[in-house]
């Protein structure tokens, strides 16, 4: 075999393992070509109207429609005290008895003074009404018969003013025995029993809790939303998830120059006592509310923003088995809530969890399908109004910037 001949064979072996390793190859990516993609599990929420509302949340402190402070009127020790806090008591109620002997010995020494004033008085009208038969017979002048009646006009002044002594001493006695002023409850005890009570000190405090108040300080660019008889809403740590409702009562008259607020007075039935004077609340004013709009959770879809700080928002819906992208306009904001004014139809299965692995027409399986969550109150129901932006093309869940939202928190 000549040189040439082996050149060629060599050529012929080498481009036969080359046709043959390209054959491989190409069975192998045909199929994994032909092999399905995984579904991604996901939940989904079916888009329905609803009602949204943009709300004005405020800090503000329970207070009972009414409280009054109870004080001692004379200065006495307490011999008894006959409420602890929490007791009810109705109007006229005894609360606290104090010591009485020595205002029981003024009375009596008033009562004697006034006793013998009258004596007095007596001897002078016996001696006047015989000096007067005297004085017709001319045994005695008539001076003397002046002097008399001037004396008896005298001692029935002092009868007098010896009596308003005596009634003021009593009315010192009756002080002794303390009454609640109004029907409701023993708010706080400040005495006990042995303490001296005096008329700068209080001894116990009474609130009338059927209805509670509280005293809202709403800044003044606020104002023009706020009106009286408008609804609101209270939540307290105490019951969560438990929503009180109210009503604006007052709005004041006028601002606090250095605070630039103005006090919104709002009431609650609170007909179970279950909210307590001094309780910290969060309170929210409906200022706007739209029916039958398309509403979604908040931490549904993701929000995006660019360079410039201009936020969109997106979300997918699923069509077919597969993951349909959506950019979406939004409206109000309500807590854990967003409306949809654009970008959805009604009846869409809209992903809320799970849309952070897919793309455009990756294919996705049900795993669950939630509900609309209730519009929320409590303190970390929604994000800042002030919250920033996130940073330019980077994801997030709908919620973690609230550049847009509707909803206001106020200190």
């Amino acid at each position: 075999m000549t040189r040439h001949s082996q050149h060629l064979l060599l050529a012929l072996l080498f481009g036969g393992l080359l046709l043959g390793g390209g054959g491989c190859r190409g069975k192998t990516d045909a199929s994994e070509k032909k092999k399905p993609a995984l579904a991604v599990p996901v939940e989904v929420l079916k888009v329905e109207p609803a009602t949204i509302s943009r709300r004005l949340i405020y800090d503000a402190d329970v207070q009972g429609e009414l409280e009054l402070r109870v004080f001692a009127q004379v200065a006495e020790r307490i011999v008894s005290l006959a409420v602890e806090e929490g007791d009810r008591v109705k109007q006229g109620q005894t609360l606290a008895t104090l010591r009485a002997e020595s205002l029981a010995e003024g009375v009596r020494s008033a009562e004697a003074a006034v006793d013998a004033a009258r004596a007095d008085r007596d001897n002078l009208k016996s001696e006047l009404a015989r000096s007067e038969r005297l004085l017709a017979k001319n045994i005695v002048s008539k001076a003397q018969v002046d002097t008399l009646r001037a004396r008896l006009l005298s001692a029935e002044a002092t009868i007098r003013r010896l009596e308003a002594m005596t009634s003021q001493a009593s009315t010192a006695r009756s002080y002794t025995v303390i009454r609640s002023p109004i029907a409701g409850v023993v708010g706080r005890r400040y005495l006990s029993q042995g303490d001296l009570a005096t008329p700068a000190l209080p001894i116990l405090t009474v609130v009338k809790m059927e209805r509670v108040e509280l005293l809202v300080e709403v800044p003044e660019q606020d104002l023009v939303s706020v009106r009286t008889g408008m609804p609101a809403r209270l939540a307290v740590a105490r019951y969560p998830g438990r929503v009180f409702e109210g009503k604006v009562k007052l709005i004041a008259p006028t601002i606090d120059r250095q605070t630039r607020m103005a006090r919104v007075k709002v009431g609650v039935e609170n007909k179970d006592a279950a909210l307590m004077p001094g309780m910290l609340a969060k309170v929210s004013l409906e200022v706007e509310r739209r029916d039958g709009v398309l509403v979604v959770p908040y931490g549904g879809g993701v929000i995006e923003s660019d360079k410039e700080g201009k936020v969109s928002y997106r979300a997918f819906v699923i069509e077919g088995e597969r993951a349909r992208e959506r950019a979406l306009a939004v409206g109000l904001i309500d807590g854990n809530r967003v409306e949809v004014t654009s970008g959805l139809k009604p009846g869409e299965l809209m992903v809320v969890k799970g849309g952070h692995l897919l793309e455009e027409g990756k294919p996705v399986q049900i795993a669950a399908t939630v509900i609309l969550p209730p519009a929320g109150d409590g303190p970390n129901d929604a994000p800042p109004a002030t919250a920033p932006a996130p940073k330019a093309a980077e994801p997030k869940k709908l919620g973690s910037a609230a550049g847009s939202s509707a909803t206001e928190r106020r200190p």
